[in-house]
């Protein structure tokens, strides 16, 4: 029963993605969870595996059909594929409750030993490594927080507010008055998050409004995925990538950035001069610069999946090497040399990680660039921003999700690094949401990802400081719980020896 309950949970907390974007699910799932494990004792890390695959189930839907469109590999065989990635993603919510379980019968209350739990949750590696944070982007003032306490602690105090609810409901009618007290208090911490982003949010825009902005023009091609690796129809994936530019630098733009792995040639690594002739990237009449995604070849057969710019003077420069690479697209974890497994997964690529940040310098643009799923990564977006760069650029390819919710779950979590950072956000996805996110999280332009477009964007270019969280991480809230955590257990324990 329990079981079923913690699966039906897990569907409530998913609802809130699209289509459906019921966002108060997101609290009223994790309270459906939180009171389900809060007396579960040794169940509650099962239960918390239900929640999880439950709910990512529900949020990850359209990943049989894209591996049905992919890999040789059947939609049956990708419902089942799809039940084990279920399976493997809900292991951080299983950490999360066997957390809360633990954290309880060391004396922690109930709500705070939850709110931690899923904290500690979100460090488990996921292969789409969504957050109730992530979630609830759609309304800025809700997450205008990140820049002090990042994506995990809007998350913990989103934990917070639904354990809250979950011990009023339990206590509601032995303890009518302390269930009231704790109801409002989870009702009050979403209601004060949203009142400090109304404040927040003209601040930041006040500062965006006095700084100097770079008209940055974003392409998307609607290049399909086949056709993309199809070297017969690469002059036409090129010449539709240079019309659009043309037409963008008519149009005013000082920088043009085409998507993750949009240039149909490959190009090698150690080159610092751009392609030319029919290769061109910036041909007779296109000005430049040109951000381009590009795969990169070496000598030993390795490839990079890279951005570089390609300036007005034809230099190339230093290209941005993926650092992340994303699990069983462009890498299979452990199992990635197996000859067999990286042809059914990666098209045989065998891709190698970047190392380091490559700052792209464009006139007055210093920007960093993450690449595909990157800008969902906290840490990656705090990698991007020890740079100092004072724009981030987002290069992606979402031509295998082509139809699906997944462009947009993306840009929600996107949303988050450039709240974090206090950077404007520019996103070039070929067949998804290619958009302009300013620094206070608010879209200002966005494609709906289904036809070729071109999105203007009159990108701030800030200077400001870095933010709390770019400086530290999670490292101050993750001191914070576990000193709160040391004081609960030896208060505990000092009432058991009086």
């Amino acid at each position: 029963m329990r079981t079923g309950a913690a699966l039906v949970a897990g569907g409530v907390f998913a609802s809130a993605a699209p289509p459906s974007n019921l966002y108060p699910a997101l609290w009223l799932g994790m309270a459906g969870l939180a009171y389900l494990v809060a007396t579960a004792g040794s169940r509650a890390a099962a239960l918390g595996l239900a929640f999880g695959a439950g709910a990512n189930v529900v949020a990850l839907r359209f990943v049989p059909a894209v591996i049905a469109r992919f890999t040789p590999l059947s939609v049956t065989a990708g419902i089942a594929l799809l039940a084990l990635l279920a399976l493997g993603q809900g292991a951080r919510w299983a950490f999360a409750a066997w957390t809360h379980a633990l954290l309880i019968r060391r004396g922690v209350p109930s709500a705070w030993a939850f709110a931690t739990g899923i904290f500690a949750g979100t460090f488990v590696p996921a292969v789409f490594p969504w957050t109730p944070a992530g979630g609830v982007t759609p309304a800025p003032e809700m997450v205008q927080l990140a820049e002090w306490i990042g994506e995990r602690g809007v998350t913990f105090l989103m934990a917070l507010a639904a354990g809250l609810l979950a011990s009023a409901t339990r206590e509601a009618r032995r303890r009518p008055r302390e269930a009231l007290i704790r109801a409002t208090i989870a009702v009050a911490i979403p209601l004060l998050t949203f009142a400090f982003g109304r404040l927040r949010i003209p601040e930041v825009e006040a500062t965006r409004a006095h700084a100097p902005v770079a008209r940055v023009a974003l392409i998307q091609p609607s290049t399909d995925a086949r056709e993309r690796w199809d070297p017969g129809r690469a002059p036409v994936i090129l010449a539709r990538l240079t019309d659009a530019t043309l037409q963008a630098e008519r149009s005013g733009a000082e920088l043009t950035v085409w998507p993750e792995a949009s240039y149909p040639y490959p190009v090698g690594h150690s080159t610092r001069r751009c392609p030319v002739g029919p290769f061109a990237i910036l041909p007779f009449g296109v000005r430049g610069p040109v951000l381009a995604g590009i795969v990169m070849t070496g000598a030993t057969g390795d490839l990079w999946n890279s951005a570089a710019l390609c300036l007005t003077d034809g230099t190339l420069t230093e290209p941005q090497d993926k650092v992340h690479l994303l699990w069983f697209g462009e890498t299979i974890p452990v199992l990635d040399r197996i000859p067999w497994v990286r042809e059914t997964f990666a098209h045989g690529r065998g891709l190698v990680a970047g190392e380091r940040i490559a700052l792209q310098h464009a006139g007055k643009v210093r920007a960093s660039v993450l690449n595909c799923f990157e800008d969902t990564l906290p840490g990656a977006g705090r990698d991007a921003m020890a740079a100092r760069p004072n724009l981030l650029i987002n290069v992606t390819n979402d031509a295998w999700f082509v139809g699906s919710a997944e462009s947009e779950l993306h840009l929600r979590l996107a949303v988050l690094r450039a709240i974090e950072s206090r950077r404007d956000l520019v996103r070039a996805v070929n067949e998804g949401v290619t958009s302009w996110v300013d620094a206070a999280g608010i879209v200002r332009a966005r494609t709906d990802g289904l036809s070729p477009a071109t999105v203007e964007a009159d990108a701030s270019l800030l200077e400001s400081p870095p933010t709390l969280f770019d400086r530290w991480g999670d490292l101050p809230l993750a001191l914070g719980l576990a000193a709160s955590v040391l004081f609960a257990v030896r208060r505990t324990r000092s009432r058991a020896v009086a």
